[in-house]
């Protein structure tokens, strides 16, 4: 018996009545997601998250990744792997970029209630699966070449992360400040994975 119990009613109530969502679904650009597909998909996340991705919370709550100076490595529980391979596997994580690299974009309403649902059953499943909608991010703002690594990131299952410093500003985000200074890079192949390397 899983720790994490769905609550899908409370959620389509939410999407389709309080919301008056169902004008969305079936309808411009979403006319591929009508209520009855949006349900389908809600309905096998909600299965996922209390049957597999629950699975591993425990185990990999009591033995959390632990950075091993000699090896360069932080090794995760074979359960939350799994748990991990079958979120990634099951490929609603698509539903939120763009068709350009790989994606089937759904309503936003839609996929925050995915998120509500795995967050619920294993927060960090939905941390490590980001790499594909960072990947968004940097195609929506950036440029040809940002594009394309955008894609190789999706490609490729490229993880992400998002990490924020503000050494002179506390809690107050708006009075850091930054230097950004544009720098040469080329992308350099490696036996089983890419960096990229700054040129001078």
């Amino acid at each position: 018996m899983s720790h994490y119990k769905s609550n899908l009613r409370d959620i389509e109530f939410n999407l389709f009545e309080l919301l008056g969502r169902k004008e969305v679904y079936g309808a411009g650009p979403f006319e591929e997601y009508d209520a009855d597909t949006a349900r389908e998909i809600l309905a096998e996340v909600a299965r996922i998250a209390r049957e597999d991705l629950a699975a591993s919370f425990v185990d990999s709550d009591r033995n959390p990744p632990v950075f091993d100076p000699a090896t360069n490595t932080a090794p995760l529980p074979e359960s939350f792997k799994k748990s991990y391979d079958t979120w990634m596997a099951a490929e609603f994580w698509r539903l939120q970029i763009p068709e350009e690299i790989g994606g089937q974009p759904a309503p936003a309403s839609l996929n925050w209630a995915l998120a509500e649902m795995v967050l619920g059953a294993n927060a960090p499943i939905w941390m490590y699966a980001t790499g594909p909608s960072m990947g968004s991010v940097v195609h929506r703002n950036g440029t040809d070449r940002d594009k394309r690594i955008a894609q190789i990131m999706v490609e490729r299952g490229w993880g992400a992360t998002m990490v924020l410093t503000e050494p002179d500003a506390g809690s107050d985000v708006g009075a850091g400040r930054t230097k950004a200074t544009p720098q040469r890079r080329r992308l350099v192949e490696h036996p089983g994975r890419q960096a990229l390397h700054h040129q001078r």
